[in-house]
């Protein structure tokens, strides 16, 4: 692949019919997501990155402006910002075979009744107990 990855903010809720729509112009496109567990046991399928898609441009690319579900392309000083292919690598290495970016599994950094002190915000400096 030549070119030049280029981030392109899509209207909200859009990148996959932005998506859908520059690859229908010929363009590479990508958006990583990832699998999301919510607290009733749902599993739903999210963007990584929120109104914002990755775009593979080779010498044109004002078209995009104008396609169905993208707000406008991220600018630098001569013309679209580009990233690198290597960004780009590094989030597509961290995929399972789903295709989905698989998130780091921390540990908690607290469990069930630790004792914590607030180091910001209106509790500044309280004693508390945390409960999850």
């Amino acid at each position: 692949m030549s070119g030049s990855w280029v981030v392109v903010m899509t209207k909200p809720n859009f990148e996959k019919i932005a998506v859908a729509n520059l690859t229908q112009q010929g363009f590479d496109c990508y958006a990583p997501r990832f699998k999301q567990t919510r607290p009733d046991k749902t599993t739903v399928i999210k963007p990584l990155f929120p109104r914002y898609i990755f775009t593979l441009i080779d010498k044109f690319w004002y078209c995009i402006r104008g396609t169905r579900g993208v707000s406008y392309v991220l600018m630098g000083d001569k013309g679209p910002a580009q990233v690198p292919a290597r960004v780009i690598d590094q989030i597509r290495s961290r995929e399972d075979s789903e295709g989905l970016y698989m998130l780091d599994k921390k540990e908690d950094r607290f469990h069930k009744g630790d004792h914590v002190k607030v180091t910001e915000g209106p509790l500044v400096d309280k004693l508390l107990i945390y409960e999850g």
